[in-house]
């Protein structure tokens, strides 16, 4: 952590050493926030003492009059909300942090400004920049004992964080450091009344049905990389931040590759919707805060002449190539050769096309170097999961969508015979078909 904080955290975490000591905070929450609205802001989910949210208003040099507008509108709210307790001063370049406690609630507010002139973010830097400038901060007070909970939650201004949010952390802080990350329970929200229009909520639960219907195919297929990469979900431990040098600062995708490499240093624990668990609520709304994502999504989506019918679905075929893929590597660590025969998947053309992507991804090269580096088979395994992970999966999974195996309907994917497979085998994919289901008759 020492060295992160030294050598790759941003520049804002050097400001800490002037905040005033006072009683540790209990919880920490990082959320980005370009062009939103002040009611996030609402009181807090308890945690057993006071939480902080550090709050990282960010704008482009790009950024339109409206967002700067927006952007402002939210600062100043907060600054007539909640009471100043300490502010940075103007000694540091690029950035301003003021702390400030919440008369209302358990609660304080690090405002970090990325927003006003001669501190705004670079034109590329995007969401990703913006959450590592948050959770960089979070890990460095947690480093520094200012925090008691070793966990940074991220979430975003367009949720609505249940009652048991901190205390499904709270949970697992004694724990062994096994888990590297968590992501919560969710929904998105599907009433009408306060949504922007129907066809936005359509469109999200058409989303929400690929992205749940994506991971349930990973589950089948035994990936270790399945589980939802949503930034507004998770929570990751500090000590396994650092080890993967934090957040990449990107347009878009910052959860999904922070989320890939957390999976090879320790385990991304799934929590299961319960009592003690409720799901985090997502709005149904459009979004051009990032260029692809679940706004850019519903954006696309609400563009199309009839959404249910032209949206388009993953072959359910693709996760049935992938499990026999992953499946084979135990009998390719028995063979001890690099070469795949030909004959290592039951003939035909898609399955040919599953060993000719492999082949063009580098399979070979991978293979051999899992060999040179293993003794056991437990070993290998960890090699070539290390080798295969998300990213190279999806991008598997794309190479036989667009050779192979096109994306299908909606009423396509009702008639397949594995997707119905898939559904029975998970919950969170069935519970939620039968409420889309519903949205649909009601909405399509």
């Amino acid at each position: 952590m020492e060295k992160y904080l030294r050598g790759y955290a941003e520049p804002e975490v050097s400001a800490l050493d002037g905040m005033p000591e006072q009683v540790p905070w209990a919880n920490i929450l990082v959320i980005p926030a370009c062009n939103e609205t002040p009611d996030f802001l609402r009181l807090p989910p308890p945690c057993n003492g006071r939480s902080l949210m550090v709050l990282v208003i960010n704008e482009s040099e790009l950024a339109s009059t409206e967002v700067s507008l927006h952007n402002r509108t939210l600062a100043a709210a907060v600054e007539a909300q909640f009471e100043p307790l300490w502010y940075s001063g103007s000694g540091f370049s690029g950035f301003e942090l003021s702390l400030f406690r919440d008369p209302c609630a358990e609660r304080d507010i690090l405002l970090v400004d990325r927003f006003s002139a001669g501190r705004k973010l670079p034109v590329k830097g995007g969401v990703g920049h913006a959450r590592k400038i948050g959770a960089d901060l979070a890990a460095g007070l947690i480093h520094r004992k200012r925090v008691l909970s070793p966990w940074v939650h991220c979430s975003d201004g367009d949720t609505r964080l249940p009652e048991t949010y901190f205390s499904c952390s709270h949970a697992l802080q004694d724990s062994s450091e096994a888990y590297s990350a968590m992501v919560y329970p969710y929904h998105h929200c599907d009433e009408l009344e306060g949504a922007e229009s129907k066809e936005v909520v359509l469109a999200t639960q058409l989303y929400e049905l690929s992205l749940r219907y994506y991971v349930a195919g990973m589950k089948f297929a035994a990936s270790p990389y399945a589980f939802h990469t949503i930034g507004s979900t998770m929570a990751v431990r500090a000590s396994h931040y650092a080890k993967v040098r934090g957040f990449p600062k990107r347009e878009a995708g910052e959860d999904f590759y922070l989320l890939n490499k957390l999976a090879k240093v320790g385990s991304v624990l799934e929590l299961a919707a319960s009592q003690d668990c409720e799901p985090i609520e997502i709005e149904a709304r459009r979004s051009n805060r990032v260029p692809f994502g679940t706004g850019a999504a519903v954006n696309k989506i609400t563009s199309l002449s009839d959404p249910v019918n032209d949206f388009r679905f993953y072959h359910p075929m693709v996760f049935e190539l992938l499990r026999l893929w992953l499946q084979a590597l135990p009998v390719i660590w028995q063979s001890r050769s690099s070469e795949l025969p030909d004959d290592m998947f039951p003939a035909g053309p898609e399955q040919q096309m599953l060993m000719k992507s492999l082949q063009n991804m580098g399979v070979q090269k991978a293979l051999e170097h899992a060999f040179r580096q293993s003794k056991d088979p437990e070993q290998f395994m960890r090699q070539m999961h290390t080798w295969f992970d998300a990213f190279r999966t999806l991008k598997l999974i794309h190479a036989l969508r667009d050779n192979i195996l096109p994306s299908v309907s909606y009423a396509t994917l009702e008639s397949n015979r594995l997707f119905h497979q898939l559904s029975g085998q998970n919950r969170g994919l069935s519970t939620f078909l039968t409420q889309c289901r519903a949205n649909i008759a009601r909405l399509g």
